[in-house]
């Protein structure tokens, strides 16, 4: 990248300077024959003064007089033809520059325009005729030849000079750029590098103030992937021990119950029976769930999409709880309205979503759960609100995490799989639907289910 940024501004830079080079070249060579002639007219109008006076006085022609006066000029070669009007005749004096012919010499044109003008094998040439005539009514003229000059004089070279260094500048800026440039995106590489051999813990520094933007949010969303994927790494890490300790918990129970079953260890054979009837059941909601789970991630499920009455799935719902909650203590309210409310979802898995909610607010409430459902104009909401200890503001990010448990997790009772909030939240958005928590430590929690209404 950095060589061909190089490469790019450089060869912008000779561009320009080439363009601009050949424009004022261009432009010189189409003022330099006008620029010379010009010259040459000037000179020559200075001779024919001369010769004017020398006229006047009646004073032989100088040509010593002319020679000085065209040397000062730095003109090459001169020379002077007389006309007569009245034999229509030519006479040189003084030989005409080489390359000007005295056919070209148009007496009509040259008294008319006062000088003419012409190039010819890389030179300049100027006629211009004498103020005065002769007494005979002749007419004295001077022909002035020179080199075509150059305009640019010394400009040409300077010209070259200050493109050299100009492209020379270029190549020290567009080397300072390509590195300014080009580091970020080394640094990005190697820090993509590192992730992919597996070193999560890799980040790029922090640019100075003044680096661009595009590699500002470059680096900033690189480092915000690899705290992700630490993160990432760091819930399956703690996925796997959680289900290992899940899954040994109740096997050491089942284990042991068994063998003492089997010794003769216990007196109470039923309690025994009871315990791993118990766990294994725990452990089969675990694998369940963990199955389900799986089909939600790899979307290997149907949903039967149909319209349903949301107020009496969260009613059937909690008649089937009723029971467990009383069981323990907690008292099981169901708020809904008299009308139906209907919204398009699958009621298997909408009756698994609020069981999901229940199940989850008994286990952490002190004596009180209300299931509520109500609309509003566009909306069906479900909320299940406990009057449990409440989830830390830390740890609300973390609640539809795969087994999170929180702190607070009451030990007298059963606990849960740490997964049907995970699957509560798939379900959810499976089904067009929204969910969100609403908790303060000491003050209970709130999860609301929402849905498009039909």
């Amino acid at each position: 990248m950095q060589r061909r940024l190089i490469l790019s501004f450089v060869g912008v830079v000779f561009i320009g300077l080439l363009i601009a080079g050949l424009g004022t070249f261009l432009q010189a060579g189409l003022d330099r024959s006008e620029h010379s002639q010009e010259k040459l007219l000037n000179t020559a109008r200075s001779t024919t003064a001369f010769l004017s006076e020398s006229l006047l006085d009646r004073r032989p022609i100088s040509r010593e007089k002319i020679r000085a006066l065209t040397e000062t000029a730095r003109i090459n070669e001169y020379g002077i033809v007389v006309f007569n009007p009245n034999n229509n005749q030519k006479t040189v004096i003084s030989e005409l520059p080489s390359g000007v012919n005295e056919n070209e010499l148009d007496f009509k044109s040259l008294t008319e325009r006062g000088y003419l003008s012409g190039t010819q094998d890389g030179k300049v040439w100027v006629a211009a005729i004498a103020d005065k005539n002769l007494e005979n009514g002749a007419i004295a003229a001077v022909v002035l030849s020179d080199d075509l000059d150059d305009p640019l004089g010394e400009a040409d070279r300077w010209f070259l000079l200050a493109a050299i260094f100009a492209i020379f500048l270029a190549v020290i800026v567009a080397i300072w750029l390509g590195k300014r440039f080009s580091k970020p995106i080394v640094d990005a590489a190697q820090t993509a590098r590192s992730l992919a051999s597996g070193d999560l813990s890799a980040r790029l520094p922090e640019l100075p103030p003044g680096a661009t933007e595009e590699t500002t949010d470059l680096v900033r969303a690189i480092n915000s992937m690899a705290e992700s994927m630490e993160r990432a790494r760091g819930v399956e890490r703690q996925f796997l021990l959680s289900v290992s300790h899940d899954l040994r918990t109740p096997m050491t129970s089942i284990q042991g119950y068994a063998e003492a079953i089997i010794d003769g260890a216990t007196n109470d054979p039923k309690h025994a029976g009871e315990v791993i009837l118990a766990e294994s059941r725990r452990l089969d909601r675990l694998v369940s769930d963990l199955l389900e789970l799986a089909r939600l991630d790899a979307r290997h499920f149907k949903l039967l999409i149909r319209r349903i009455d949301l107020s009496d799935a969260a009613k059937k719902s909690a008649e089937g709880l009723r029971i467990s909650a009383s069981n323990l203590g907690i008292d099981l309210v169901v708020s809904s309205s008299s009308h139906p409310l209907h919204i398009d979802g699958d009621i298997d898995r909408v009756g698994q979503v609020i069981g999901n909610l229940l199940e989850n607010a008994i286990r952490y409430a002190d004596s009180k759960v209300v299931l509520a459902v109500r609309e509003s104009e566009s909306l069906v909401e479900l909320s299940v609100a406990d009057d449990g200890p409440g989830i830390e503001k830390e740890d609300l990010p973390h609640v539809f995490e795969r087994l999170y448990v929180s702190r607070h997790q009451p030990e007298e009772r059963e606990s849960g799989s740490g997964l049907g909030l995970a699957i509560v939240k798939e379900l959810v958005t499976a089904m067009k639907g929204g969910v969100e928590i609403i908790s303060t430590p000491g003050s209970g929690t709130t999860i609301k289910v929402t849905f498009p209404k039909k």
